[in-house]
């Protein structure tokens, strides 16, 4: 006796074509995966671009001592008074080492060829190698509330100089040449010695003296950086009477911090 085969047996199943779609079940899976994929891929690329063009002046807000800003934050430059201008160069290997933004730096201007590296961290920044030549107009930008400007230009070597908010250490030398200071904002010039600058850096303290160079003995300021961020300034008897325009009385210590 012949039996018969239904519609939708086995057989009739394999004797069916297949079916395209079939071989391809997860073809919309795939496409979105592609489409996830490029977007992703283009928003990182955005991001970046966006990071690396950065302005540097998002971050420098204009100044009394700022001239001009260019450049972005990797690297630009600012123009301050007095003529100098500051360049920088992100240093990608050192700012992984040292877990912050660090760059490499130089000022150059009439009478400044100074450089040396910069590390920015949360609450402060941190100079190293600081080495090369500044004049007053470079101090005065840094110093803005020192309550006098010089006209002299400095010999600077600084291994490490760190003066801001909760931190304070400071070691190297300065030399200063003869010339003039003034206590602002219209004070009359008064001549300056040429003048050396020391500063020791000893267990949380950084000691700070300056005497005339042809007169080492004699100090005219005496100074004291804790590494909290706090100093004392003293005016000797002698530098009340060199340095008039400092303002300090002679040998009254002022204290304070960044």
């Amino acid at each position: 006796m012949q039996k018969l085969l239904r519609r939708g047996t086995i057989a009739e199943t394999l004797a069916r074509p297949a079916d395209p779609a079939a071989l391809l079940p997860n073809a919309d899976g795939a496409a979105r995966r592609r489409l996830i994929l490029f977007g992703s891929v283009g928003i990182v690329a955005y991001a970046l671009a966006m990071l690396v063009t950065i302005p540097a002046s998002v971050f420098l807000k204009n100044r009394p001592w700022r001239t001009g800003v260019a450049g972005t934050i990797w690297s630009g430059e600012v123009g301050v008074a007095g003529g100098s201008i500051v360049r920088w160069s992100f240093a990608p290997l050192r700012s992984l080492t040292s877990l912050g933004f660090a760059v490499d730096w130089r000022a150059t201007g009439e009478d400044t060829d100074l450089g040396g590296q910069a590390l920015l961290r949360p609450g402060g920044v941190r100079l190293d190698a600081v080495s090369g030549t500044a004049d007053g107009a470079l101090l005065a930008a840094l110093l803005p509330n020192l309550g006098f400007a010089c006209d002299v230009t400095l010999q600077a070597e600084f291994p490490q100089l760190t003066i801001g908010p909760g931190h304070g250490v400071v070691e190297g030398q300065a030399t200063i040449d003869p010339g003039a200071c003034r206590k602002t904002p219209d004070g009359a010039p008064v001549p300056t010695p040429a003048m050396l600058l020391t500063a020791e850096h000893v267990g949380n303290e950084s000691r700070i003296r300056i005497a005339p160079i042809a007169q080492r003995r004699r100090t005219l300021i005496d100074a004291v950086v804790g590494e909290v961020g706090s100093y004392k300034v003293t005016l000797t008897p002698d530098g009340a009477a060199l340095l008039p325009f400092t303002g300090l009385p002679a040998g009254v210590s002022v204290e304070s911090s960044f």
